[in-house]
Formats: C-alpha cells, sequence, structure tokens
C-alpha cells in the first residue's frame, strides 16, 4: 500500500523537484545562466505520454510554483499547460504519435508557441529587460535536449504503470 502510494506520487515529486533544481543555479549566477526550458518538456512530455496522472489542477500547481521562481508574469504557464492537457484530452493522439519526427515538430511548435507568448508578455508588462538571444539559445537547447527527456519519461511512465498495475 505505501509503495502504491510512492508510485503515484512520484511523477508529481518528480515535476516539482525538477522545477526546483531548474531555477535553484539562477539564483546563484543572477539570472545570466543559459538554461534550457527542462520543466516544460517534462511536463509536456508527461501529458503526452500519460494524460490521467496529471489532472488540470495538478498542471496549475506545476505552471505557478513555475512562474514564481522565474519571477516573471505568473499565470501564463499552467494555462497552456492546461491548453496541452486539453488538447490531448480533446484528440487522442494529438501530441503524441507513432512518428517521432512528427512528435518533435508539434513539440517545437508549442515551444515556440510559448516562447512568442513568454516575450510578448514581458514586452509589453514587464519593465526589466529581457536578454533575447540568452533565450533563443535556450529555446534551441531545449529542441536538441528533447528525444533524451521525452524517452527518459516514456521509460518512467512504463516502469510506473507495471508497478500501478
Amino acid at each position: 500500500m505505501i509503495a502504491n502510494f510512492f508510485v503515484k506520487i512520484f511523477p508529481h515529486i518528480f515535476v516539482i523537484s525538477l522545477i526546483y533544481l531548474e531555477f535553484s543555479p539562477i539564483y546563484f549566477n543572477e539570472n545570466e545562466l543559459v538554461k534550457p526550458f527542462l520543466s516544460f518538456l517534462i511536463v509536456y512530455s508527461w501529458i503526452s505520454h500519460d494524460t490521467n496522472r496529471f489532472r488540470p489542477i495538478w498542471l496549475l500547481v506545476f505552471g505557478l510554483f513555475y512562474d514564481f521562481l522565474k519571477d516573471g508574469i505568473v499565470g501564463v504557464t499552467p494555462l497552456f499547460f492546461i491548453i496541452l492537457y486539453h488538447l490531448q484530452q480533446k484528440k487522442s493522439e494529438s501530441l503524441i504519435s507513432f512518428d517521432f519526427k512528427e512528435t518533435w515538430i508539434k513539440f517545437i511548435i508549442y515551444l515556440i508557441v510559448y516562447f512568442v507568448i513568454i516575450y510578448t508578455c514581458n514586452y509589453f508588462f514587464e519593465n526589466s529587460s529581457y536578454n533575447f538571444k540568452k533565450n533563443i539559445l535556450c529555446l534551441v537547447l531545449t529542441i536538441i535536449l528533447f528525444p533524451l527527456f521525452f524517452s527518459l519519461v516514456e521509460k518512467l511512465t512504463v516502469r510506473i504503470g507495471k508497478y500501478d498495475n
């Protein structure tokens, strides 16, 4: 029974700890660090592989935690996660397909849309400067790292699914 509880809660703890670990080096390096959007990548992969595990309330929690640590406009990331969840629920196989190239292209499109929305919100609502070159490098690095983390989440989902059954 305890093992079943840990199997069910592991993905949530994994995502929250990854979000925290993604932002913890930034506070020591004064936001000069180039980092990919790993939290976005992991949440996207979990939504693609197992929509039943993450409900919209969890996506709201993850997105708000991400936005609070990022020190940007709060609410854009959870809204984007919930839209991705809705797209996955509305049309089965919309985010993940048998052809990995198609999945990767969809991820790139969603990530670019997210990046443009964040950039636009920061441009209109924030007074701080937005380092465009650093963020483009982060975007490219995230796109390159997508297959690695996508396969990691796939393996974790399969392993957790075996324990869950």
